[in-house]
């Protein structure tokens, strides 16, 4: 039987990373009276609150506070790990052009935990800029941390190219302003070249959230967005993506591109048995047609020939993946284990989650996955 299996390789693994907390639409329209309405001069510096700027990676409208990502009314049917952790801001973005030849960031973060002992400040309540070049996204600067009251940056700008700011992984955000120069507006970025306007929705596990990379845009799900030229939503919940299935009701409910899956770390097999199928039956059920990526359980320390640590959960999904293709169903795809990784350890921070070196290389696997799945290729 010919299948839709992507033969793709890249560097990581995910388990369970500790969690700190303390404790639906995607915004693509602009209004500049809105923003000018929430704006103050200091100095030579005009600020606007990043609440009025165009946004990515926020889903839904209906959140508790306003950097958020699933809304308020998510029950205790669903884990307490997931409930706290859509605080953090993991793939929340501002985008915007700009005709300042200065651009200044000031942020406040949610939690006073800065950083883990595995990762640093930057990546975790830190931010990082990035320019549209004709040649694509390019980093521009990282916004470091080391004080719970907030952070400052300020970086030199070329006028009229649009601006990416990557928002916190493990922290949330109480407070972003950004600053320009007096007589210089802020308007919508441009309209991407792929064409893709719906955001591709990551499920999943502390990997998806963002451990361990070093800043915000080195994150999988980040630079993916930027290499293939599409809007994300980053649902990585550390150690909680456990499929409930009022999480697929969520899921469900946004008006996604294409839904990427990745959630098998944090459930036992039992789990996986009882969660995946009604899960994915579920999200397909409501939202036909749209694409769905079914990601194995990699194991980092597998070895060419020989045999997964997982494979009872590995071979339960890719069993079903067949079932779902013997049903007839269309633009469903498995990212095997075996080809997430390189087998070298060289990869991971810590034996199980990605540095940056295994950040990038996920990125280029699941981003082949995406765009097999969009048909960008």
């Amino acid at each position: 039987m010919k299948t839709n299996i992507l033969k793709i390789a890249i560097v990581a693994a995910v388990s369970p990373l500790a969690a700190f907390t303390s404790g639906a639409s995607e915004i693509s329209k602009f209004d500049p009276r809105m923003a000018v309405e929430n704006s103050q001069v200091q100095g030579n510096v005009k600020w606007f609150d990043g609440k009025y700027l165009p946004i990515e990676g926020k889903a839904f409208k209906n959140t508790a506070t306003y950097f958020e990502r699933l809304p308020e009314n998510v029950t205790t049917n669903v884990n307490s790990g997931v409930r706290d952790l859509k605080t953090h801001t993991p793939g929340m973005q501002l985008r915007f052009v700009t005709d300042s030849k200065m651009i200044a960031f000031k942020w406040v973060p949610r939690y006073p935990n800065l950083a883990m002992d595995h990762m640093p400040a930057t990546g975790v309540s830190g931010i990082d800029v990035y320019r549209l070049t004709k040649n694509g996204w390019r980093y521009v600067a990282t916004g470091r941390i080391s004080k719970a009251s907030g952070g400052n940056l300020s970086v030199p700008w070329v006028p009229g190219e649009a601006c990416l700011v990557n928002l916190p992984l493990y922290n949330g955000i109480k407070d972003i302003q950004v600053g320009v120069e007096t007589n210089a507006t802020i308007s919508p970025p441009p309209a991407r070249a792929s064409g893709v306007t719906k955001s591709v929705v990551f499920y999943g596990t502390s990997i998806t959230h963002g451990g361990c990379a070093s800043r915000p845009g080195l994150a999988f799900v980040n630079i993916l967005g930027r290499e293939i030229d599409v809007p994300v939503v980053n649902l990585g919940f550390s150690g909680s993506g456990k499929m409930e299935m009022e999480m697929s009701e969520h899921i469900s409910s946004i008006d996604a591109s294409c839904y990427v899956l990745d959630c098998l770390w944090n459930m036992d097999f039992t789990m996986v048995k009882n969660r995946y199928e009604p899960f994915i039956r579920n999200l397909r059920a409501k939202r036909p047609g749209v694409p769905i990526i079914m990601a194995g359980q990699c194991d980092v320390y597998y070895e060419p020939g020989g045999k997964s640590r997982f494979a009872d959960k590995e071979d339960f999904t890719a069993a079903l993946y067949a079932k779902l293709l013997k049903e007839g169903w269309k633009d469903i795809y498995y990212l095997p284990f075996d080809r997430q990784h390189s087998y070298d350890l060289e990869g991971t921070v810590d034996g199980c989650h990605p540095n940056d070196l295994g950040m990038s290389a996920m990125a280029k696997a699941y981003g082949e996955a995406v765009k097999t799945a969009l048909k960008l290729k």
